[in-house]
């Protein structure tokens, strides 16, 4: 849900550009928008997470995210999707998860429920993850989902070609929980409040 909107002179600080330098992203239709009745030039919110992330600009406290994160566990193995559903639940107790055994179910889940991490087996029946990967990362809507992608089959190659697809992670199966466990981390900080001291 959109619930706030930021002026150009906000993003230029946010971006650490000028004000007409963002006025220019407008212009050129990289920065969606919509003018107010004072006739002021707004972005919203999550247009402009949007723009952060596929720019690579850090994105400030006030843009991320309130409420729970959402997480999408895909694999076709039962017991392996609980596995990894245990793991995070206990280290993101705050967290709503879903799961999804193959890549169909996992598009049209990630499209809707536009999750914040996608936990994304390659091997997958139907349309493989490595697919899944590319058409998430090639829809602007869905550009600031994370995903994490995971095989045990012929790791190298695999981790690479996840790579070019515009995965933010990779794990090879097997994995030790630990391992598992600091790569999910790295996408999805454990908020500090949730941080056990």
């Amino acid at each position: 849900m959109r619930e706030k909107a930021f002026g150009t002179h906000d993003i230029a600080r946010i971006c650490h550009v000028t004000p007409p330098t963002v006025g220019r992203w407008i212009e050129e239709g990289l920065l969606p928008s919509f003018t107010t009745g004072g006739g002021h030039r707004r972005v919203w919110d999550e247009d402009l997470l949007v723009f952060l992330r596929a720019h690579n600009i850090p994105v400030p406290p006030e843009l991320v995210a309130e409420g729970p994160p959402r997480v999408l566990v895909v694999d076709d193995e039962p017991r392996l999707r609980q596995m990894i559903l245990r793991i995070l639940k206990k280290a993101y107790p705050a967290a709503e998860f879903h799961e999804a055994e193959n890549g169909f179910d996992a598009g049209k889940m990630i499209s809707e429920l536009i999750p914040t991490l996608v936990i994304l087996d390659l091997r997958l029946p139907g349309v493989d993850g490595l697919k899944v990967c590319e058409s998430v990362k090639n829809d602007d809507r869905l550009k600031q989902v994370r995903i994490l992608t995971m095989t045990g089959f012929d790791v190298e190659r695999s981790r690479e070609e996840t790579r070019e697809a515009g995965a933010d992670g990779f794990v090879a199966k097997p994995f030790k929980p630990d391992v598992f466990l600091d790569e999910v981390r790295r996408l999805l900080p454990v908020p500090a409040a949730s941080k056990v001291a």
